[in-house]
């Protein structure tokens, strides 16, 4: 399986020759090495690799110590990348040839694959349920009338069906009022004026509410 560099998994640990090719390529991209020389980078790797190190582990032990402190400033480009590398990673070996434990542990790209492909299918959408056999003909039947019917029966339909739904509302026994109806409601309602029929004066009447008396 072949990974490009801008996509290999940094906790991995390259066992092959061309998984090494690509992880000594992603470590030059994730840290700004365009000028490094590669086949430099890889000999100094080497030996890391076979010690279980990955390159999120390598990275760290560029920027840091083994006890967290920082390890100095970023490389400069007069700096050799191989040399820069070689002398970061000096402080992670304990005498000077033994190599200290990664930071970071790693796993196989096997282990990484079987992973990934665990997760995907944990993030896979799910299929709904089917309909059942009357869910699969009301669909059927709902389909058909759809196709049959022109938008203006199709209209007129729904608004029967909303009428038939506000008539189940009605107190047993009640008619659906009427519009003469509501006209008598708004009557009741507004105030009615009257006019007087010597001066042709205009008087509003309002109900007073009577006052009690104690």
């Amino acid at each position: 399986m072949q990974i490009e560099p801008s996509r290999w998994p940094g906790r991995v640990v390259p066992s092959t020759n061309a998984d090494v090719d690509v992880a000594v390529e992603s470590l030059c991209d994730r840290a700004s090495w365009p000028d490094a020389d590669r086949r430099w980078i890889r000999r100094v790797l080497e030996p890391w690799f076979l010690a279980g190190w990955n390159v999120d582990s390598l990275l760290v032990a560029v920027d840091t110590r083994p006890d967290g402190t920082r390890q100095g400033r970023p490389r400069s480009r007069s700096q050799v990348a191989h040399e820069f590398l070689r002398a970061r990673l000096r402080a992670w070996t304990a005498d000077g040839t033994a190599l200290a434990d990664p930071p970071l542990s790693g796993i196989t790209l096997g282990q990484w694959y079987r992973v990934n492909r665990r997760n995907a299918a944990l993030n896979a959408p799910r299929r709904g349920a089917g309909l059942t056999a009357e869910g699969r003909q009301a669909r059927a039947e709902t389909r058909a009338l759809a196709h049959r019917r022109d938008p203006v029966e199709r209209s007129r339909e729904k608004g029967r069906r909303r009428q038939e739904v506000l008539d189940s509302l009605l107190t047993p026994g009640q008619e659906v009022p009427s519009f003469a109806d509501s006209w008598r409601l708004v009557a009741e309602l507004v105030p009615v004026q009257r006019v007087c029929s010597a001066c042709g004066h205009v008087r509003n009447e309002v109900s007073r509410q009577a006052h009690r008396v104690a």
